[in-house]
């Protein structure tokens, strides 16, 4: 039986370390793509690398940047685990997530996006994440690895509680589907994703969610094998610190037809929708 204690203190000050080592890393080698980059940490934590407030700046330069053509006909908003345990003080995950959650402003930036794809017509999708009372009771947890031992230990996304609750800023609408809850780091593989996108004629997904490195990241290279387009929000997700952000915008960077910032593609959907009116 794993015991897992991961207090907030514990992870703060985990965080503070890591991001100054990063910092002077950046420093030290003349690392220019890191926007603002510092000592201080907590200016890595607002400002991500490749976010800007004119859009995504991709941090690699030999990656081939393309502006990805949007069907509204056959595009839609996809959200992995808009749930309380990431996105609400007091949630199983907030210790690891939270202080990134707010400052990539994430509740904000998803609420946008979903009063935007109805705005203009595109379907929102939800992928929860969720493990039932058997599931914890029964599943053998001497064969997890690292992120469910953080989740059972911290009874993330338990069938019936508040945690596995969506976040109440983001309660399902007429406008959105709710798929079935997977139980592994994609719904591609724990559940109807697939078959969803299909029976709705979707071919170009915009990915957004938490967490960045993980269950994001995990939904972002599935799609693609799965023959769908990808355009992932760079600054509409989050994950256990600046470390964690950076990994993923980097593998971002490789998966996905192409990164963005929320007001970016907002700014797209919208002229594509005047555009087509």
């Amino acid at each position: 039986m794993y015991k897992t204690d991961v207090s907030r203190r514990t992870f703060l000050t985990w965080t503070g370390v890591a991001a100054s080592a990063l910092a002077a890393h950046s420093v030290i080698a003349g690392d220019n793509t890191a926007v603002g980059a510092t000592k201080d940490s907590a200016s890595l934590l607002v400002t991500p690398s490749g976010i800007t407030p004119e859009g995504y700046v991709y941090q690699q330069p030999f990656m081939p940047v393309r502006k990805q053509h949007l069907d509204l006909r056959h595009t839609a908003l996809f959200i992995t685990d808009p749930q309380n345990d990431f996105l609400s003080p007091g949630g199983g995950g907030w210790p690891l997530v939270g202080e990134e959650v707010v400052a990539s402003k994430v509740v904000e930036h998803e609420k946008l996006l979903v009063k935007t794809a109805k705005d203009v017509g595109i379907r929102v999708f939800y992928s929860p994440h969720m493990y039932s009372e058997k599931d914890y009771k029964y599943w053998d947890r001497s064969k997890f690895n690292a992120i469910d031992q953080l989740m059972f230990a911290n009874n993330m996304f338990k069938q019936g509680t508040w945690g596995h609750q969506f976040h109440p800023e983001l309660e399902p609408d007429d406008n959105t589907i709710v798929m079935n809850p997977h139980k592994g780091l994609s719904n591609f593989w724990t559940g109807d994703a697939s078959i969803q996108l299909r029976e709705h004629n979707i071919e170009t997904l915009i990915m957004c969610g938490m967490a960045c490195n993980l269950c994001v990241e995990s939904h972002a290279r599935d799609a693609v094998e799965n023959g769908f387009k990808v355009i992932l929000v760079a600054d509409c997700t989050a994950g256990s610190g600046p470390l964690a952000k950076k990994a993923a915008l980097v593998n971002y960077e490789y998966i996905a037809n192409e990164l963005v910032t929320t007001a970016q593609i907002i700014t797209r959907l919208n002229e594509t929708k005047k555009a087509h009116s």
